[in-house]
């Protein structure tokens, strides 16, 4: 068993916590999705080797206490990236129901073409006047 915690590494001292992932389990969009959601609480860096580990370094917007903070921000973006794992597990599961779903609703409308002449109407002459209470007109 790894030791607890060994893939974030808090630098209180820089200010920054590295997160070491397994690029193999966590395909790189994911890491980049996972880093994106984080953008807004973090500068995020990205290093290392597509083969073996990224490095994705985090370094706060706002200035941290300490470790715990850092290993806090380090622990939400493994929780990012597990989340973007999870949704991209399920649309691969359920890309067929979603492909059924559309071309049964795209088959379920009629299609209707309109003439040039009706193209050419103006409102009015298509449906009617317009409400006179209508605040709109």
């Amino acid at each position: 068993m790894p030791p607890k915690h060994h893939f974030v590494e808090p630098d209180p001292e820089r200010q920054l916590v590295t997160v070491r992932v397994n690029p193999k389990l966590y395909p790189v969009d994911l890491i980049y999705s996972a880093a994106y959601t984080l953008m807004d609480k973090a500068y995020v860096m990205l290093d290392g080797s597509l083969e073996e580990t990224v490095f994705v370094i985090l370094k706060p917007r706002n200035p941290v206490v300490g470790d715990a903070d850092l290993e806090k921000l380090g622990q939400t973006f493994y929780d990012e990236l597990t989340a973007a794992a999870f949704y991209a597990v399920q649309l691969s599961r359920n890309q067929g129901v979603r492909e059924a779903l559309l071309t049964g609703l795209a088959n379920s409308f009629p299609a209707t073409e309109e003439s040039e002449e009706d193209i050419a109407k103006i409102w009015e002459e298509k449906f009617g006047e317009v409400d006179e209470g209508c605040d709109d007109a």
